[in-house]
């Protein structure tokens, strides 16, 4: 069933930048480091599912709808009914000022926002940007990645604030660097 997921999403959101497929596994990949590191123990069937559909549907309010796209392809591929609606809240709770309650939920959470953080962050939110909040200029590309880099204040676990630690610090340097030059 992995595979099929996978395949999915790759289809639905191929040449995505932002928020596909490489973002999804780079998620699903943190969202386990999370957990070893805090030997959290998890059902991976719905953290992988939630990993890999919590951004399938782009249109907003995205979470709402990434997890109706998500529950009609699960119940598709015959995925095992209980696990349906855990996927669901994890998919749901999974923005930054979510709320997740669920050990899923609050992997994906962590996971999703250390996305936004460090060389990985910058590049995304640099294209986000443009492509997502329309920015027409580099003050609003530096106002978007400020925005984001507060995601670290929504982070549930201590690990992932530890994962984090490094990445906020390239990213203020990036930030004052492209005021910096911005200056000229």
């Amino acid at each position: 069933m992995k595979k099929e997921i996978e395949q999915y999403a790759r289809d639905t959101l191929e040449g995505e930048l932002t928020a596909g497929i490489d973002h999804f596994e780079r998620v699903y990949s943190n969202a386990k480091k999370i957990a070893k590191k805090t030997s959290t123990d998890y059902d991976d069937q719905i953290l992988h599912a939630a990993c890999f559909l919590h951004d399938i549907d782009q249109h907003e309010p995205h979470a709402e709808k990434s997890a109706e796209v998500a529950e009609t392809f699960l119940r598709k591929i015959s995925f095992p009914e209980e696990k349906i609606a855990p996927v669901r809240k994890a998919i749901i709770t999974h923005l930054p000022n979510g709320q997740p309650t669920t050990t899923e939920g609050i992997l994906l959470h962590d996971a999703d926002l250390l996305d936004f953080l460090g060389a990985i962050g910058i590049t995304r939110l640099s294209i986000a940007a443009w492509d997502w909040f329309g920015a027409t200029d580099m003050k609003e590309v530096i106002k978007t990645l400020k925005k984001y880099r507060e995601v670290y204040n929504s982070l549930v676990l201590d690990e992932s604030r530890k994962l984090a630690s490094n990445k906020t610090i390239v990213m203020d340097m990036f930030i004052k660097q492209l005021e910096d030059e911005l200056k000229v």
